[in-house]
């Protein structure tokens, strides 16, 4: 229940925020990109949409979790929109058989929408949170660090 309380409401605490901040990003991590595989970054949604329609199913599910609490941090509607046009395009690519999931393997919808969170929003000290977050720090394998990075906005630059 405990469970229910932090993660289902709009964080009231800088420290809430970063829980919730951490939780959108370890979602998009798994799926997205949790195994590396010859270089490639395989995530549990483009493993389980090889399964005809269920599997496209269940990601678009578990994708519109993460863009429902992303909406817990009040962001504007825009932006919304942004991440659910993201999502929707993963899940109509992921429906064609084969050549959409190839295509789910490349197309990293949930990392797009933590950019989108991170760096158009700034609703948490990215930076500071990546220095504390113990997978920021180089205790992950070689390579993944910068694919989340990346998601979480550090090292791109302003944008213009």
């Amino acid at each position: 229940m405990e469970y229910f309380r932090v993660y289902h409401r709009e964080p009231r605490t800088e420290k809430e925020r970063e829980d919730l901040y951490g939780r959108v990003r370890t979602i998009a991590y798994w799926l997205d990109s949790f195994a590396n595989l010859g270089g490639l970054h395989i995530g549990l949604e483009a493993i389980v949409g090889f399964i005809p329609v269920i599997g496209d199913f269940l990601g678009l599910l578990a994708s519109l979790y993460q863009v429902y609490l992303c909406a817990l941090f009040g962001i504007p509607l825009h932006l919304l929109l942004k991440m659910l046009v993201n999502v929707l395009i993963d899940f109509v690519v992921g429906l064609v058989p084969w050549v959409g999931d190839i295509l789910d393997v490349f197309y990293k919808s949930n990392q797009y929408n933590v950019t989108i969170l991170a760096v158009e929003n700034r609703l948490v000290d990215v930076h500071r949170y990546n220095r504390e977050h113990p997978l920021a720090t180089g205790t992950e394998p070689r390579g993944r660090a910068h694919s989340r990075a990346r998601a979480a906005g550090v090292g791109m630059g302003p944008s213009y």
